[in-house]
């Protein structure tokens, strides 16, 4: 149930990993491209849209193949995937998806700004920042088929990350990002890439307390102990980044 609607819900989620496919080929070919795109023509229209290409499907892959590049293709669907994959009823708590979206996408955004660090690549610590609360919208998409029948959130939140893990892996989605989902609220000795848990757990933490203070990143909050010394950084350069991207906002 939960993999049909993560699929109606964002069509660009499974398409990602695809693209992803086509750029670690040797030399990857138009028809890779109309390949990969003609699975959804509806999908296919919004990219193009999004681009301001208005050709054809051929000419469009042409112009990514021999022109703008199969990063820029890259980037349109994450784009794309970014304005789909919160529009969930949410109605068990204060959150709405604007504010989840942002919230996932500063996150991003903050553990890209750290990805040579932590020892990942640029696009997984996006991905990852994106998707670290994403186990919160598969509860709620379980919850509007099953009403009462899903499993509560609060005292499940590790059953939802597995959940959420497991469908990011069959999609094709990187081992990193589907890792950091999985342990997103295991205990910390238990994760297993405790560098980029500690730097999004204080992050995380940071955000939603600004949320429901409406105060200031970084004045008057001091991070737990525990995941800071994890990070070896100072609490003032990590609030220094994220209030940085928090101000800069803009989807």
């Amino acid at each position: 149930m939960l993999r049909d609607k993560l699929r109606e819900l964002s069509p660009t989620m499974t398409l990602l990993p695809r693209i992803e496919g086509i750029i670690n080929k040797e030399e990857p070919t138009l028809e890779d491209i109309l390949r990969v795109c003609s699975h959804d023509p509806k999908l296919l229209g919004r990219l193009t849209r999004r681009a301001g290409f208005s050709g054809s499907e051929q000419e469009f892959a042409r112009d990514i193949l021999f022109k703008k590049g199969l990063g820029f293709l890259k980037s349109l669907a994450i784009r794309s995937m970014n304005r789909e994959i919160f529009e969930v009823p949410m109605p068990n708590s204060d959150l709405t998806p604007f504010l989840l979206k942002k919230r996932s996408v500063i996150l991003a955004r903050f553990l890209k700004h750290f990805s040579s660090d932590v020892g990942i690549g640029v696009d997984e610590a996006y991905l990852a920042g994106l998707l670290f609360n994403y186990g919160y919208v598969c509860f709620e998409l379980m919850y509007d088929s099953l009403g009462s029948d899903a499993l509560e959130f609060e005292n499940n939140r590790s059953h939802y990350d597995m959940c959420t893990s497991e469908l990011l892996a069959e999609f094709g989605f990187h081992k990193v990002v589907t890792e950091v989902i999985e342990d997103a609220n295991k205990d910390f000795y238990q994760t297993r890439l405790p560098f980029v848990q500690a730097l999004l757990r204080i992050a995380n933490e940071t955000l939603v307390n600004t949320e429901q203070t409406n105060g200031i990143i970084g004045r008057g909050e001091t991070p737990d102990r525990l995941l800071l010394d994890a990070t070896g950084l100072r609490a003032r350069k990590i609030f220094s980044v994220l209030k940085d991207i928090s101000r800069n906002y803009s989807v």
